[in-house]
């Protein structure tokens, strides 16, 4: 019984006795005592959730989903920002302390030496979110090349022939395989490809790419930008320069947001499965918490297109930028 009442993945009444056993709690008001459970069984009945930031709508969405599925587990969930140079010490203590169980680790800045030290130094269970480290077995992420392709094969589709690409540092896996993606995805459309090294993930980065393109490789008609927020970034760039989106630059992002409908002109986008990731990677955390094996998951469902109106065919004439124009 208690097992049903609390939500345990290896319960195995029938779908019946669930029934019943659920339907007596609520006519009981039965609420679980979560501090004698804790106590019970040596948990805290909370996760930690470990993010750059919540201003990038990937890692907002990342976190709403991680949190809907602890729920769905029974489990509270943490949500701590790590500070530059104090990672270490604010990850080991949360877990050596006892304030969580166990840790997911989404972040795009850390480097990869740093959190294979941390994984694996036996502070407790780590699973690594959106993004695969040499040395940590434990991870969680999607098919981020094949979502890279996806965008640049729509631009192609459009009959676009030069397109950049702007993604973050070269040294972190998720950037190589959009990079991978993109590049595969051209040649294999028999068009040319530009990449750019933003240097970062977020909008400051996507703008400042956007304007390098603008001042140095002007037959480009399109970009991808490898994350959301570089695509509001290039966006912003477009505006200040007079580079009209669509007319004179199709742009492209990789992750959809609501946000996305609210730009002028809306951004097309790349949908990741990014509530499928988050459900598996809290899924694969408590099964380590409970001694399984560490592995590494791919969620299956695949990257989808969501076409808004900042992606066109080019136009025959060549691209005006403010400088030109004024010339």
């Amino acid at each position: 019984m208690s097992r049903v009442l609390n939500n345990h993945p290896k319960a195995s009444a029938s779908p019946a006795t669930r029934d019943r056993i659920l339907d007596a709690a609520r006519t009981l008001g039965y609420q679980p005592n979560v501090v004698a459970r804790g106590l019970r069984m040596a948990r805290t009945w909370t996760l930690g959730l470990l993010l750059p930031n919540l201003s990038n709508p990937l890692y907002a969405d990342i976190a709403g989903a991680a949190e809907r599925r602890a729920q769905e587990r029974g489990y509270g969930l943490i949500f701590g920002i790590h500070v530059e140079g104090a990672e270490e010490a604010i990850f080991a203590r949360l877990l050596q302390q006892g304030r969580v169980d166990g840790l997911l680790v989404a972040s795009g800045v850390l480097g990869d030496a740093f959190l294979r030290r941390f994984a694996n130094a036996g502070h407790g269970p780590v699973v690594m979110l959106n993004r695969r480290v040499r040395g940590v077995r434990p991870a969680v992420t999607v098919d981020d090349a094949a979502g890279a392709a996806l965008a640049t094969q729509h631009l192609a589709d459009l009959g676009h022939r030069e397109v950049a690409g702007i993604f973050g540092q070269g040294g972190i896996d998720t950037t190589r395989r959009r990079r991978a993606g993109f590049v595969a995805a051209g040649t294999r459309a028999g068009i040319g490809t530009v990449l750019i090294d933003a240097g970062g993930l977020d909008r400051a980065a996507g703008k400042a790419a956007a304007s390098e393109i603008f001042a140095g490789h002007t037959a480009v008609t399109a970009i991808f930008a490898s994350t959301f927020a570089m695509g509001m970034g290039v966006l912003l760039a477009a505006r200040q320069a007079e580079v009209h989106v669509p007319d004179d630059l199709s742009v492209i992002a990789l992750h959809d947001s609501e946000l996305a409908d609210y730009f002028s002109p809306p951004l097309t986008t790349v949908r990741l499965p990014v509530e499928d990731m988050a459900n598996q990677a809290v899924d694969l955390l408590l099964e380590l918490i409970d001694g399984a094996a560490p592995r590494s998951i791919v969620a299956k469902t695949p990257p989808r297109l969501a076409l808004r109106e900042s992606t066109a065919p080019p136009r025959t004439v060549k691209r005006l930028t403010k400088s030109s124009r004024s010339a």
